[in-house]
């Protein structure tokens, strides 16, 4: 009977299914689209105005009308965009990637998003596509605006569309890629002006030009202006609207007396304090600034004369280790700072990328001949051999190398990329910098200056 009972719902549920098609209307309704309320229409201008240092999160129904200026199809950025519209531009944060794209024509509704700063870039975060976002139109070009990096430079540009022309990327940068693609690295790469006025592009290691090169030429650029912090910045919708290839602009300071180092110093050592006028320099970067120990408007520079200076810019410089570098000193005074000789406040248009040149080979000596030689080594590059470092468990701060000649201390600022480090037991051949704190210190440039012997 179990069967039997089991067999007969079996067998009129089987009869209800084949039934039931013939009664079921194929005319299915279409979803109810979200409706986005249009409210009190603001200008991108009117919505960055209404920012105060603090978040405004919009309860109530505003609406922006706006073209999308950049999307994040090519990878260069994630869940984000630009829109522009007549009077100003602002980032977009979607909560998804996607669904808008370059050229669109968009009414953005506010209600739910938020209008925030992340390192003063000011963005409308929390933007839903569903139902922030209403298409109006798509395949509308926004034309970018020409404008000069000290335009860039000054904040009014921010998230615009524009054009610089008569630029090129600085010798430094030229034939490498943008981004580190097989690590998904964003990287940054500095453009420059013929005046030596600069500004970084920045491009993720997502971008799918990644991979391709800096071009070595001069000529426009077409991007986006982004901003991190103090640092302005550029970031590129797609490798072709890059069109360089006109001739490098040419160096400044060819018609500027070049004076050496060892003369620089000898002229203070006799009581010449300011530099003369039409005057340059030219070294080899000795200092690293990629693990960044010493500040980032800091500078160590030796020439041919196997002298060294230091030298302070106005602003954080991006001269690496090993770069040949071109700087017009004319009436620029010589100071001591805390003992160390250098040349202070060098606006930074006044140096000039040169190209890559070759490190000088260090000294190999000995503490007590460096601390009784001190204005022979100063801003040098020194070796040390069978050094025992004390003093610490990490490299931050003050430690103390013993040669068995004497000793001297050697500093690492806490911001240095091996900072926390720990520094060998064993006796090592150490190099570095000869720099000053009123005594006598040693800054090494990276861990490989560390050699356990």
């Amino acid at each position: 009977m179990k069967k039997y009972k089991n067999i007969i719902p079996l067998f009129i549920f089987s009869s209800v299914l084949f039934i039931l098609p013939a009664c079921v209307d194929q005319n299915f309704d279409e979803p109810e689209a979200w409706e986005i309320p249009e409210g009190e229409v603001l200008t991108i201008a009117e919505l960055r105005n209404l920012y105060a240092q603090s978040e405004i999160r919009f309860e109530e129904d505003y609406s922006v009308y706006a073209t999308v200026t950049m999307d994040d199809k090519s990878g260069n950025i994630y869940r984000s965009a630009y829109v522009q519209d007549e009077t100003g531009a602002i980032n977009l944060r979607t909560v998804a990637p996607g669904a808008i794209y370059e050229g669109d024509s968009v009414r953005i509704s506010l209600r739910g998003t938020t209008l925030s700063s992340y390192q003063r870039m000011l963005q409308l975060d929390n933007v839903n596509a569903d139902r922030n976002i209403k298409k109006l139109d798509v395949k509308k070009e926004v034309e970018p605006k020409t404008v000069s990096i000290p335009e860039i430079n000054t904040g009014d540009f921010q998230a615009h569309l524009v054009r610089l022309e008569n630029v090129q990327f600085a010798a430094a940068d030229t034939g490498k890629p943008f981004a580190d693609s097989e690590n998904l690295v964003a990287l940054n790469r500095t453009l420059e002006d013929c005046n030596g006025n600069r500004i970084i592009v920045r491009t993720s290691g997502y971008a799918q030009f990644a991979d391709q090169l800096t071009p070595s030429l001069n000529g426009e650029l077409v991007g986006v202006v982004s901003q991190f912090g103090n640092t302005m910045q550029l970031l590129i919708r797609s490798y072709d609207e890059l069109d360089m290839q006109d001739d490098r602009c040419p160096i400044p300071g060819d018609d500027y007396d070049l004076i050496t180092l060892a003369e620089l110093r000898q002229n203070y050592q006799e009581g010449q304090t300011q530099i003369p006028p039409n005057t340059r320099i030219e070294g080899i970067v000795i200092s690293d600034r990629e693990n960044e120990n010493h500040p980032g408007q800091n500078l160590f520079m030796m020439d041919e004369s196997e002298a060294g200076i230091a030298l302070r810019f106005e602003s954080w410089h991006d001269f690496p280790l090993g770069q040949n570098v071109r700087v017009i000193v004319s009436n620029m005074e010589l100071v001591e700072f805390n003992g160390l000789l250098q040349i202070e406040n060098i606006p930074i248009g006044n140096a000039h990328d040169m190209g890559p040149g070759t490190v000088p080979d260090p000294v190999q000596t000995t503490i007590n001949e460096v601390a009784n030689n001190m204005d022979q080594f100063e801003s040098t590059l020194v070796t040390f051999s069978g050094v025992v470092i004390s003093g610490g468990n990490t490299y931050s701060g003050n430690l103390t190398l013993d040669d068995g000649t004497g000793q001297m201390l050697m500093y690492t600022y806490s911001w240095a990329s091996f900072a926390d480090a720990q520094p060998p037991s064993e006796p090592v051949t150490i190099t570095g910098i000869v720099s000053r704190y009123n005594e006598p210190q040693l800054l090494i440039r990276n861990l490989n200056d560390v050699f356990i012997e």
